[in-house]
């Protein structure tokens, strides 16, 4: 992996999450300015080959979750933000880090529904849960920041290598 474009990941990986566990929302002009600056980058550094690269990269990150957006899986900003994560890091790290994060985020939602059972409610209970409807006394509809799966996602992507 290219040592420039892992720091600018993980830059707005800091930023998308620091923003998504406060409001829920990954703002336009951070996925917007990181995907200018990727491409720039790209183009810069690698010529219209790295364009191609990015571009084949974005169309990775945003097709497939676009579904998960369009079926209210997810929300806009995390499908813009692996558009821009794909292009500075391409498609397959890419499509690796979406199948590592929607493995944790299936993980998450398996772990809150365990805690709507009677043995594990009262601990459930005592979870302060900033992000509306608190999974086990509200149930269904309980919502969380997908970065929570993300963040920990790439941590294993780095460590692959």
């Amino acid at each position: 992996m290219n040592t420039g474009a892992v720091i600018a990941v993980s830059v707005l990986l800091v930023a998308a999450c620091w923003t998504d566990l406060r409001t829920m929302r990954i703002p336009n002009a951070l996925n917007v300015g990181f995907a200018c600056c990727g491409l720039l980058y790209q183009l810069i550094y690698h010529g219209y080959s790295g364009l191609v690269f990015a571009v084949v990269g974005a169309i990775a990150g945003i097709l497939p979750l676009y579904a998960l957006f369009l079926m209210r899986g997810m929300g806009g900003g995390d499908v813009k933000w692996f558009g821009a994560f794909g292009i500075w890091m391409g498609a397959l790290p890419t499509l690796r880090l979406m199948l590592y994060s929607i493995v944790f985020a299936g993980a998450i939602a398996a772990i809150l529904v365990l805690l709507r059972l009677p043995v594990l409610r009262k601990l459930g209970e005592r979870i302060r849960w900033p992000w509306g409807l608190h999974p086990v006394s509200q149930g269904k509809g309980a919502r969380f920041p997908f970065m929570l799966a993300v963040a920990p996602s790439f941590i294993m992507l780095l460590g692959q290598g």
